[in-house]
């Protein structure tokens, strides 16, 4: 104990010499630097070593690290020219060049060791970065060390100022820092609740870049065919680009209309956008187009940022601990975020290439066209592919309403209520359907037109699920809709959650699957936020829970829970849409809502499992039929049906209400409505499927029994 507490004081002793040269090289350069900050550092780091040596030495080393690259950047670094903004005149006009979209060396796709080596071979611009960071996070740093020091009350009494000074931290840092943070966001085994709140009201916070530097890219993107093209060739007012209408920390738009006849643009788009009012669907802009622009030197910044971050979290999760449990937090919690980082990087560098993100656009264009019960109620913009490419992308203008402005809007709750229904469904369809998930759905990225179609923007983050994983998904779902809690455990395993060879043991099942029953009974039995339900499971002390906590914390370390990578931005984005409906209901149950999809493809997907799950479901692993379920699962695909029919029947009027167009109006006149048609056409079809397997033998059975009684 000894040793280890002389070697913390060995490494405060280093720290303290650190910011002793740290502040006679500011003095010398008239830098001004606040003692009692410096103080404040050395007796948090002081304090700390008295209670853990261990801790406190990594602290110090951290302190020594960020002092010595902030010397080396006051000596000098930074002084490379690799974000540095080029001009050249032409015809007498001083235009500024737009900078190469790739980088030769630098990947484009997230291979780390590529970048390393790319910014290996440029320690300068690495230095100044890794150098800027590690001062905020000392900066950062020195209050929570002097919480741990005070104790955990401390901590825990400042946790929430703590996270809101981190969460501004990382604002700043840019558009990797702030990706990172949203991905970490929504792992709750990964930070404490207080940093969870924070980090999930992370925004970007980077001004505009200048339109001359807009206009150079849309240039440079328009002649890379070889031709000599300039802005006034496509577009109607080249003013349009004088201030953007949005910007973020990737990119801006801007509004601008096409030239008839002029550049990039099919005979085919010329004909259905171009001036043909009668052809385009309300909502579309006559010639006009939303043009997004890539922030220059973007994936520079960004490869550069993620092996910063990279780099940190690889030297956490080899820290010696030294028995310290914060020690070993923080390198658990590092080597559990490594695999999510890398998930989320290789997604975001993804994002930043708008020729990719053109593609996603076209094909999930497609899909939605080919699934019936969506087809129709969603619109993505048509992208101009001939004015488009890595760092511009061109989509066709829709006109609508923001979601953001919807939630807003207390007088707007039916209207709400609706769209919430109508976008989750849309997102069950494509998570469980199509298997290509539109995965950014912040209520931004929505608009409502007057035809009452969800126009869905922002294709640069997508994921794809597999068809196995999908099957899984909707017999989890089933599963838990009929609270049959012994087959979800089977369901987590063919999911990746849990390990298979936790769920073969028959002791481990009955140790796992009451307490499994208990939580999720807990979490998705009703509805109402995440914080309720939690508190609610704190509350369960003298339940089936805590009398087996001895025998699940073993099983835990033996075999632990793992968040397979895949299902990082699924996650995300489903607990983005329960977002929103908690926003309509604060009862909203995400799992309830779901069911009315899951109910539809067991009844209409005859392949084998979805067989198994509707058997399963309706019989509830007996040989009896149950009337509750039969009814639930009727009632589930009536209700989806419906839902997205009656998508496609409303307008949104000058007031923001629903209004009826017509259709509504004729089904009130007697037709059949959406869901009873399909059913009957499910009932009496040609080919045959599972459906009227079931009623058949069920049908036998009656009949058998009232021969019996007759």
């Amino acid at each position: 104990a000894s040793d280890a507490l002389a070697a913390g004081h060995g490494a405060v002793d280093a720290a303290r010499a650190s910011l002793e040269a740290l502040t006679a090289s500011l003095a010398s350069l008239d830098v001004p630097l606040d003692p009692m900050a410096a103080w404040q550092l050395e007796t948090s780091l002081t304090a700390l070593a008295e209670k853990n040596p261990a801790l406190a030495g990594v602290a110090a080393a951290v302190a020594t690290a960020a002092t010595s690259a902030l010397l080396a950047k006051l000596a000098g670094v930074g002084d490379d020219d690799v974000f540095r903004k080029n001009t050249v005149v032409v015809n007498g006009e001083t235009r500024v060049v737009a900078p190469v979209a790739v980088p030769e060396g630098l990947p484009s796709s997230y291979d780390i060791e590529g970048i390393r080596a790319y910014w290996r071979a440029r320690p300068l611009a690495s230095l100044r970065r890794t150098s800027s960071l590690l001062v905020r996070l000392v900066a950062w740093g020195v209050g929570l060390l002097s919480d741990v020091a005070a104790g955990s009350e401390t901590v825990e009494r400042n946790a929430k100022a703590r996270a809101s000074s981190l969460r501004d931290l990382i604002a700043e840092q840019g558009p990797a820092f702030v990706k990172v943070g949203q991905a970490v966001a929504i792992r709750p085994d990964l930070l404490p609740p207080a940093y969870l709140e924070e980090l999930q009201t992370l925004l970007d916070q980077v001004a505009p870049f200048g339109s001359d530097e807009a206009r150079a890219l849309i240039r440079q993107q328009l002649s890379l065919g070889g031709e000599d093209v300039d802005l006034e060739d496509v577009f109607e007012d080249v003013s349009a680009f004088d201030e953007p209408v949005a910007a973020a920390s990737i990119g801006q738009v801007y509004r601008a209309k096409l030239k008839v006849g002029g550049y990039g643009v099919s005979p085919e788009e010329r004909d259905a956008f171009l001036g043909n009012t009668e052809s385009q669907s309300p909502g579309s802009a006559t010639n006009e187009v939303a043009v997004k622009v890539q922030r220059p030197g973007i994936l520079e910044t960004v490869t550069l940022d993620l092996l910063v971050i990279r780099s940190v979290l690889q030297a956490a999760a080899s820290v010696e601990t030294f028995g310290v449990d914060a020690l070993e937090q923080v390198k658990v919690g590092a080597e559990g975020f490594l695999p999510v980082l890398d998930v989320a990087a290789e997604r975001f560098l993804e994002e930043l290439d708008y020729g990719l993100e053109a593609d996603n656009a076209s094909r999930f264009e497609k899909d939605m066209q080919s699934v019936d019960v969506v087809r129709g109620a969603v619109k993505v913009p048509h992208v101009f592919r001939g004015l488009s490419g890595r760092c511009v992308l061109t989509q066709e203008w829709v006109e609508g309403r923001k979601l953001t402005d919807i939630t807003s809007d207390p007088s707007t709750g039916p209207l709400r209520s609706k769209l919430v229904q109508t976008l989750l469904n849309s997102y069950m369809v494509q998570f469980l359907e199509t298997g290509f998930l539109h995965a950014d759905p912040h209520p931004g990225n929505f608009l409502l037109m007057p035809d009452g179609r969800l126009c869905i923007l922002d294709y640069g983050m997508m994921t794809e699920i597999g068809a196995d994983q999908r099957v899984a998904f909707i017999e989890y779902i089933a599963h838990l809709s009929a609270r049959d809690y012994d087959k979800t455990l089977t369901d987590l395993v063919n999911l990746g959650f849990v390990p298979p060879e936790l769920a073969d043991d028959p002791a481990n099942r009955d140790v796992v699957v009451p307490v499994l029953a208990e939580t999720l009974e807990t979490l998705y039995g009703s509805g109402g936020s995440a914080a309720k339900k939690l508190d609610k499971l704190s509350e369960q002390g003298n339940s089936r829970v805590a009398e087996l906590s001895d025998k699940l914390e073993a099983l835990s370390k033996e075999y632990p829970l793992q968040l397979p990578p895949y299902f990082v931005l699924i996650l995300r984005a489903f607990g983005t849409l329960e977002g929103l409906g908690l926003s309509v209901d604060e009862n909203y149950a995400i799992v309830d809502e779901c069911f009315p999809y899951v109910a539809r493809r067991m009844l209409a997907d005859d392949s084998p499992r979805m067989r198994a799950a509707l058997r399963s479901f309706v019989y509830g692993g007996g040989d009896r039929l149950k009337i509750a379920r039969v009814r639930s699962v009727a009632a589930g695909f009536s209700e989806f049906t419906n839902n997205m029919d009656e998508a496609v029947s409303l307008e949104v009027g000058s007031s923001g209400m629903v209004e009826d167009n017509g259709a509504v109006e004729d089904r009130k006149s007697g037709s059949v409505d959406a869901a009873t048609r399909d059913a009957l056409a499910l009932v009496f079809s040609a080919e045959g499927n599972y459906l009227q397997e079931i009623l058949v033998e069920e049908a036998v059975r009656a009949a058998d029994a009232l021969s019996r009684n007759a």
